[in-house]
């Protein structure tokens, strides 16, 4: 059951025709006096949200009614679709879609663990999948103020990470300096630096060099900054290769590599 009232999903069998311009859904073969029915439902048009949705007006008949507004239904024309109606709350509608041609107003799903606190004027922009925020506060039987966080809402609409990545976009990592060859002589120092940027600035991004002495790169025991130095050189370490593997999250970027002379 969902939390915002009894109804997760009702239909009856037939489909669905929409009159953009008066705003109507008209059954063919469904009936819209299915007990629970009623105004402030939502109508889902479409297997999978395909058209979107909309707020029940009025059920005129037992195959009409009426809707508040087809802000969140795309396409020039919807006929013969399936449908289902539920008790989501209005503020859900347009989650991850498109109000007739623009980006409308949504709730944000799918925010990842690298997207938490960013700034968004979007209501509750980090809920997540399945969750609904809620920021209210309620004084218990003790008389105390307590606060609700999030609840997890049975029927709720989800979208996948990519829907909301428009405000809250994924790390991308850019490397602005290379790693350069060294020349060096024996028992002398050998640095190699990168230089780089992750979007947005507050996900994390680590660093791990590798070193190539012939036989494949290895890792460099605690080389984890922006940079590495190769002390105490000598011959047999001439033409040795070396470069570092960025990553934010789940992004990772690697280097061009740097060779080393010894001399």
């Amino acid at each position: 059951m969902a939390l915002w009232g009894n109804i997760d999903s009702v239909y009856s069998a037939g489909t669905v025709t929409v009159d953009y311009d008066a705003l109507t859904v008209t059954g063919v073969g469904a009936t819209f006096n299915t007990a629970g029915i009623k105004t402030g439902d939502v109508i889902q048009i479409g297997a999978g949200s395909t058209y979107g949705e909309a707020v029940i007006a009025s059920v005129s008949s037992a195959s009409t009614i009426s809707i508040a507004s087809t802000q969140f239904l795309s396409g020039d024309a919807i006929s013969g679709a399936v449908y289902n109606i539920g008790q989501q709350p209005k503020y859900a509608l347009g989650v991850g879609e498109t109000s007739r041609g623009t980006v409308g107003p949504a709730l944000v799903y799918g925010v990842d663990a690298y997207e938490v606190g960013t700034a968004s004027t979007t209501n509750f922009a980090v809920t997540h999948s399945g969750w609904v925020a809620v920021a209210a506060t309620y004084t218990d039987c003790n008389g105390n103020v307590r606060y609700k966080h999030e609840v997890l809402v049975a029927g709720g609409i989800s979208a996948p990470d990519a829907d909301d990545d428009a405000l809250f976009p994924d790390p991308a990592i850019t490397i602005t300096t290379q790693p350069a060859s060294v020349g060096v002589g024996t028992t002398e120092t050998a640095t190699f630096s990168v230089v780089a940027s992750v979007f947005p600035t507050y996900a994390p991004i680590s660093y791990q060099w590798y070193e190539n002495d012939g036989g494949g790169f290895v890792a460099i025991s605690g080389a984890t900054e922006t940079s590495v130095s190769i002390t105490n050189t000598d011959v047999s370490k001439d033409s040795y290769e070396y470069r570092v593997i960025i990553v934010s999250g789940d992004t990772s970027v690697t280097s061009g590599i740097a060779t080393m002379t010894v001399s």
